[in-house]
């Protein structure tokens, strides 16, 4: 059942949304604008507010969907494993040729359906990075880093935890060149 939790959760994580909607909607691959990157901020700088959220929910979506059949079909282990290939998935996406998004909308929809409490905890924290320096990396980075130390205290030491530190871990990794530009002062923000 483990085996199945992870292929399946991997799956829904592979499906890219904003990829889809670019070509679909737009005749226009989003890989190749901006960032490069197929998440919600990319496709929301280039196609505006509503691709750009209608990207955050999907994302948002596959990860929950993830976690609920994680549950259903393995417990709290199946979330935790539920939650690594959910996220897996987005990062490097097989329909992609294993290179898509940075996986936080697909890892806070997973969260979300996991524990609603820390996720809405992470959200807030978030908010008030975003609102304060109005960069959606730098929110995003900090709120992975207190993730991956906070699910330790919020879940002991358990699968969850570690899955959380895992994913925690690969999103910062993936923001590696928001880091350069931060460090640079050229990261743009979002409003």
């Amino acid at each position: 059942m483990i085996f199945l939790v992870a292929v399946i959760s991997y799956i829904l994580g592979s499906i890219p949304a904003g990829f889809i909607i670019s070509n679909l909607v737009f005749k226009t691959d989003i890989r190749k604008l901006g960032s490069g990157n197929v998440g919600a901020t990319n496709v929301f700088r280039n196609f505006g507010k509503g691709p750009g959220f209608v990207t955050f929910v999907f994302d948002f979506l596959k990860g929950t969907l993830a976690c609920y059949i994680g549950k259903k079909l393995g417990g709290e282990f199946g979330q935790a494993v539920a939650l690594l290939f959910a996220v897996l998935g987005h990062m490097y996406s097989f329909v992609l040729k294993f290179k898509a998004g940075k996986g936080v909308a697909t890892a806070f929809g997973s969260l979300l359906a996991i524990d609603y409490r820390f996720a809405l905890l992470l959200l807030a924290i978030f908010i008030v990075i975003l609102l304060l320096f109005r960069i959606v990396s730098l929110a995003s980075i900090i709120v992975a880093t207190i993730s991956g130390i906070l699910g330790f205290v919020w879940f002991g030491f358990s699968p969850l935890s570690i899955s959380i530190f895992l994913i925690a871990s690969l999103i910062v990794y993936k923001h590696k060149s928001n880091i350069k530009r931060l460090k640079a002062r050229e990261e743009k923000k979002i409003f």
